[in-house]
């Protein structure tokens, strides 16, 4: 039996669809049930279903968020929408999300077998090829992380003298696109170039390793062509995604001379990638052309640096407090990262260790003199800095932070005012007549969707789809008194992505449809 999970914000669609269909006889069954979005991506976490059944138009987020977040993070789960509206709209976004079917309510018993019995076909036939790749896969995930290693020593060539690994990363591609059929095709292409020199091949996280083997030395000279022309083929085949040099790097590790020591040219290849994070114009880098001992000597200079610079944020946070007035961050910011670039080659993870420190010695320092930081939550807020890969990012983090630190030092009257709250609200003022979504407004504060929802409904009452929906809706009863504007033309201006949905919104906030009002 395959597991699946039901999403619906209605209570007794939910418990029809969960009760009342023979999932068992498609090949499914029902390991849990969810009213909105957020709630269902907890019980994802659990469960690790097969297959999510989500209704479109839910408050919190959306069934069309749900899938674009299921195939970001969980790409094997598969996503059917169900929907109360034939809308042509719906049904291409939800195939740019990879969503497997688009059920129309009420949910018929020929439509249900029609899709999940092809369903669960397809889920077997996923396994069967899983399995195929699954031996090649172990054995080069083992190779690349030093494990196991004794129990692969007669499957290679004892001629081979010299071994290379190169790895493809696409985190930044994938935070923009749909990562599922994009990582495919990539794999596609992989294969058929890769396989005409012998080359081992394997999709690790979001990266593509290539584990280069021959018989001589794997020298630059001989696998930079041949990364290029890789390049080459990705761009040809999948056109604007790599045009963009940002999208991908590729960090090659130096050749080693036995099987034993790939992990270690794999680490090094690791580090070489590292560097993009400096120079947005490197595609291809190679760890031998690094100057790895020279970086080491700048530490001792840049650990005083940071006590230097934590001294004078201070100092400019407390006269920002005094004076209940604003503050130069952006200059503080840019002369925080000034080393860093100049030293050009630290390890990523070092500079968000260091901006992550700063953070935390500001946060004892004000604790220290009996100052509350209402808005910061050091696990939620901070954990956000792990998922950054480029300076450009970790600088609006990094300013992001010292204004919302700023914000509650001003407002030690406030403590039950959290900032993140107010920027959000303001935001949305703001920007009504786009569209917003929970994702969106989480990434730009820098916060975890379900640490954002829970917070903001804690201060105001009410979630924040329903506080957008609300702002809209007041904008909306303005127009529709001032103005003749059609309702579908308001409906549009005030950011309603579907007609039919902002008529039920509009009811539910104000008692009545937008065209019973207007003739009130």
């Amino acid at each position: 039996m395959y597991k699946i999970i039901i999403v619906d914000d209605e209570k007794n669609i939910r418990d029809r669809l969960a009760h009342f269909f023979p999932w068992s006889e498609a090949g499914f069954e029902v390991v849990g049930i969810a009213e909105n979005g957020v709630e269902a991506l907890e019980l994802i976490k659990q469960e690790r279903p097969h297959a999510v059944l989500t209704d479109v138009l839910m408050p919190e987020m959306t069934g069309l968020e749900l899938a674009k977040e299921i195939q970001k993070s969980y790409a094997e789960i598969k996503v059917v929408i169900l929907s109360a509206y034939d809308d042509f709209k719906y049904a291409q976004e939800a195939i740019q999300f990879g969503v497997k079917g688009y059920l129309l309510k009420p949910l018929m018993k020929n439509d249900f077998f029609n899709v999940f019995t092809k369903l669960a076909e397809e889920l077997r036939e996923d396994e069967e090829v899983k399995a195929v790749d699954r031996v090649e896969e172990l054995m080069l995930l083992d190779l690349i992380k030093g494990d196991n290693l004794s129990q692969y020593a007669d499957q290679w060539n004892h001629h081979t003298q010299s071994f290379r690994v190169a790895i493809f990363s696409f985190d930044r591609l994938f935070k923009k696109v749909s990562t599922f059929s994009i990582r495919q095709k990539i794999t596609e292409l992989a294969s058929n170039f890769w396989n005409r020199y012998q080359v081992s091949i394997l999709f690790y996280g979001n990266s593509l390793i290539v584990l280069s083997t021959d018989s001589k030395l794997v020298s630059k000279q001989n696998l930079l062509p041949k990364i290029n022309l890789f390049i080459d083929s990705l761009r040809d085949n999948l056109g604007d995604l790599f045009k963009e040099q940002e999208n991908f790097v590729v960090g090659v590790g130096d050749p080693v001379c036995t099987y034993q020591e790939i992990c270690r040219s794999y680490n090094e290849a690791v580090y070489a990638y590292s560097y993009k994070y400096f120079n947005d114009y490197e595609i291809v880098i190679f760890y031998e052309d690094l100057n790895v001992e020279g970086d080491r000597g700048n530490h001792t200079e840049l650990q005083n640096f940071m006590l230097d610079h934590v001294n004078k944020i201070e100092n400019c946070l407390m006269d920002s407090m005094k004076s209940n007035g604003k503050m130069s961050i952006g200059d503080l910011v840019n002369h925080f990262f000034d080393p860093y670039k100049q030293i050009g080659g630290l390890p990523i993870a070092e500079i968000r260790s260091s901006c992550s420190e700063l953070i935390i010695i500001l946060m004892f320092r004000f604790k220290e003199k009996g100052l509350s930081l209402a808005s910061i939550d050091q696990q939620h807020v901070l954990g956000r800095i792990y998922e950054i890969d480029s300076l450009k990012e970790l600088k609006r983090w990094l300013t992001q932070m010292l204004e919302t630190i700023s914000f509650d030092l001003i407002h030690q009257d406030k403590k039950d005012v959290n900032s993140y709250v107010l920027m959000a609200k303001e935001y949305v003022k703001e920007n009504y007549q786009e569209r917003i979504t929970l994702d969106d407004i989480s990434h730009r504060l820098f916060l975890h969707q379900a640490y954002f929802s829970a917070i903001f409904k804690k201060e105001t009452g009410q979630n924040f789809i329903d506080y957008v929906n609300q702002v809209r809706v007041e904008k909306a009863v303005l127009l529709l008194k001032n103005t003749d504007y059609k309702i579908k033309v308001i409906s549009d201006m005030v950011g309603f992505q579907s007609h039919s949905y902002f008529n039920k919104v509009f009811k539910n906030e104000t008692g009545v449809t937008p065209v019973v009002f207007r003739r009130q």
